[in-house]
């Protein structure tokens, strides 16, 4: 079954949008500081989402382990 571009991109989005809040949360707890836990953790949103989407869709285009 073949997955679309948006499919990709929303799973991506939904999923590191559940570990940013969590990575708040822990931030939050461990260093006291609401906003530097929100900045950091902005950055590494957005990076995480774009290396999460190149993964998905290099994985599409691989063969291996499909039926």
């Amino acid at each position: 079954m073949a997955s679309t571009k948006a499919r990709s991109l929303t799973k991506a989005i939904l999923y590191e949008t559940i570990m940013f809040i969590f990575a708040i949360l822990f931030f939050w707890a461990w260093f006291g500081s609401l906003e530097m836990s929100i900045y950091a953790n902005f950055i590494f949103f957005i990076i995480k989402v774009c290396c999460y989407f190149t993964n998905e869709r290099a994985w599409k285009a691989i063969k291996w382990g499909k039926i």
